[in-house]
């Protein structure tokens, strides 16, 4: 589980660096070929789902949807980045806590009804890793658009970079 934590905060570490150099205005600005949205968004949206997660251990139940939503972290780089660093600093903790194994997760697919699905810490921090992947490629796309330099790797999958590492070693 170590390996699944800290690959979480490596990403989120990413997070704190694209913070440190972005400014506001450029945080804010919508980009019409990601639907308008900002890069405030997508990451408010990523530290949404890392609070739900580390919220709901004490209880074991992980509830996706109960987000609070925080437009402050839309629109402060600031604001974000001190909840970036909170976050990775529960990250940490999971390191020497007590957590329960098992959770139970709850994510509205669609669906009439939403039920509670097992699952494991684990697995949570997989689909974690996979959710803030996939949010920071799209944040990659939208600095590339506003102009902005991104550090080599941001929001590429750890396999994906396997993959090129193994591709430029043959």
């Amino acid at each position: 589980m170590e390996h699944l934590i800290r690959s979480n905060i490596h990403f989120l570490e990413q997070a704190e660096r694209l913070l440190a150099k972005t400014a506001d205005k450029d945080y804010c600005c919508g980009v019409e070929t990601f639907y308008g949205s900002t890069l405030g968004q997508h990451l408010r949206h990523c530290l949404d789902h890392y609070r739900s997660f580390l919220d709901g251990l004490a209880d074991a139940k992980v509830d996706y949807d109960h987000r609070t939503r925080e437009e402050r972290l839309e629109a402060s780089t600031e604001h974000a980045l001190a909840e970036v660093k909170r976050v990775i600093l529960r990250l940490n903790r999971l390191l020497t806590d007590e957590t329960p194994v098992g959770v139970l997760v709850k994510m509205d697919c669609g669906g009439s009804e939403q039920e509670w699905q097992p699952s494991t810490i684990g697995r949570e921090l997989q689909f974690l890793v996979s959710h803030t992947v996939h949010h920071f490629a799209m944040i990659g796309g939208m600095c590339t658009c506003l102009g902005l330099k991104m550090e080599e790797g941001f929001g590429v999958a750890p396999s994906t970079l396997r993959h090129r590492e193994m591709a430029t070693i043959e």
